[in-house]
C-alpha cells in the first residue's frame, strides 16, 4: 500500500472512530489557589461581570441540557476546577467524555474519568515567579503514573531553559508531556502597550523586561529545546513538531479589524459555545478574554489546525502532519485507550 493510501486510510479510521465532535466549554470554578501571570480567567475584562452563584441543581440542569443539545465533549476550566469536583461529576453524568484543565495541586478523585491536563510553567524559581507558588512537585506527586493525566508545559519567554529538566521529571513520574504557548488576554496586551503599572495580581511582569510574552526568536529557541528534550528522553514528549511549525507562524488567524475576533478560528467554525461561571454564553469563544491575534493556546489552536483538514489533504506531507497531530489529540483528549477500544469493537472482540 502506498504512503498516500495508508495515510488516507488512517485518517478515515480516526475520523470514523471519533465521529462528530460537538464540544462545550464551561467555567466551573470562580476561585483559584494560584496567581498565574496573565491568567485567562482573572486577567480579563469579563470575569468580574459573572458571579459564581449557581446552585447544584442549576449546574446539573445545565449539563443535562447540553447533552440533549448534542454536546459530547466537555471542557472543564474556569479558575481552578479541581476545587469543585462535584460539578465535574455532574458533567460526567451527562457528558461521558471530557477534559479538566487544572494546576494539579488538588488531586481529582479517581471516580472522575475525564482526561486531566495539568498546566506547568517551569521549575523552581521560574514557576514561582510566574505563578506565585512552586507547585510542580505536588502536581507530579498527585498524578504520577495516572493514566488520565497529561502535563502541559506553557512556554513563555522566561521558562525555556526548564523544558529539558521538566521532560526528565515527566519521564521519572510516568506522565506524558506536551506544550502550549503563552497567549495574552486582550486586557493584558492593552496594559502592556500603555506601560501600566501593576494593577493586578495577575499582571506583574507585563510592562517589564521580564515579560513572558514570546517573540519570533523565542519560538525558534523553544523548538530547539523541545527537540533536545525529545532526543534525551524519547517517548516522554507527545507533541507534533509539524503542528509546532504551524502554530508559531507569524499570522495564524485572519482578524476582523472591527471586532478583533479571528474569522477563521476553528473553535468558532465548529460552533463551540463557552459558558461563563454564571452560565451565560455571551463570550466570543472557549476563552473569551484571550487576544485572538496572539492566541496559540494548545486546545484552541489544535481545533483550528484540525479544521483545516481539507487544505492539508492536498499533499502527502499535509496528510501526515495532520494525522500525527490528530493521533496525539486522540490520546490526550479522549478517554484512556479510546482507539484500542474502538479497534477491539471493530474486530468483534467482546468488550463486556
Amino acid at each position: 500500500m502506498s504512503q498516500t493510501a495508508d495515510s488516507l486510510s488512517r485518517i478515515r479510521e480516526i475520523q470514523h472512530a471519533v465521529g462528530l465532535v460537538r464540544a462545550g466549554s464551561y467555567d466551573v470554578a470562580g476561585i483559584c489557589n494560584l496567581k498565574c501571570e496573565g491568567c485567562l480567567f482573572f486577567e480579563g475584562e469579563t470575569f468580574a461581570q459573572h458571579s459564581d452563584d449557581r446552585s447544584a441543581d442549576q449546574w446539573n440542569r445545565l449539563f443535562a441540557s447540553e447533552a440533549v443539545r448534542g454536546i459530547n465533549l466537555a471542557y472543564m476550566s474556569g479558575a481552578e476546577p479541581s476545587l469543585v469536583p462535584d460539578r465535574i461529576r455532574m458533567s460526567q453524568r451527562h457528558i461521558p467524555r471530557g477534559i479538566v484543565f487544572t494546576n494539579g495541586t488538588h488531586r481529582i478523585p479517581d471516580d472522575i474519568q475525564y482526561r486531566i491536563h495539568i498546566s506547568t510553567w517551569g521549575i523552581g524559581k521560574t514557576t514561582k515567579a510566574l505563578r506565585v507558588a512552586d507547585v510542580l512537585r505536588k502536581a507530579l506527586k498527585n498524578y504520577s503514573e495516572d493514566p488520565r493525566a497529561v502535563f502541559v508545559f506553557t512556554i513563555t519567554a522566561l521558562n525555556m531553559d526548564d523544558i529539558v529538566p521538566m521532560t526528565r521529571l515527566a519521564r521519572d513520574h510516568g506522565v506524558p508531556l506536551t506544550f502550549s504557548y503563552f497567549s495574552p488576554t486582550t486586557l493584558y496586551n492593552a496594559k502592556s502597550a500603555s506601560g501600566a503599572t501593576v494593577t493586578s495580581e495577575y499582571f506583574r511582569m507585563g510592562n517589564s523586561d521580564q515579560t513572558p510574552v514570546l517573540t519570533r526568536e523565542d519560538y525558534a529557541m523553544a523548538r530547539e529545546k523541545i527537540l533536545e528534550a525529545m532526543q534525551l528522553f524519547p517517548g516522554t514528549i507527545e507533541y507534533s513538531l509539524a503542528y509546532d511549525a504551524w502554530v508559531t507562524q507569524d499570522e495564524l488567524y485572519e482578524i476582523n479589524p472591527e471586532t478583533g475576533v479571528a474569522t477563521n478560528c476553528g473553535v468558532l467554525q465548529t460552533g463551540q459555545v463557552h459558558h461563563s461561571i454564571d452560565h451565560s454564553t455571551d463570550g466570543k469563544c472557549c476563552s473569551p478574554n484571550i487576544d485572538c491575534a496572539g492566541c496559540r493556546a494548545y486546545s484552541m489552536a489544535n481545533t483550528t489546525f484540525f479544521a483545516r483538514l481539507r487544505q492539508m489533504l492536498r499533499s502527502e506531507q499535509g496528510r501526515r502532519d495532520w494525522l500525527e497531530a490528530r493521533e496525539i489529540w486522540v490520546r490526550h483528549f479522549l478517554p484512556v485507550g479510546f482507539m484500542d477500544v474502538h479497534a477491539a469493537g471493530k474486530s468483534g472482540v467482546d468488550l463486556g
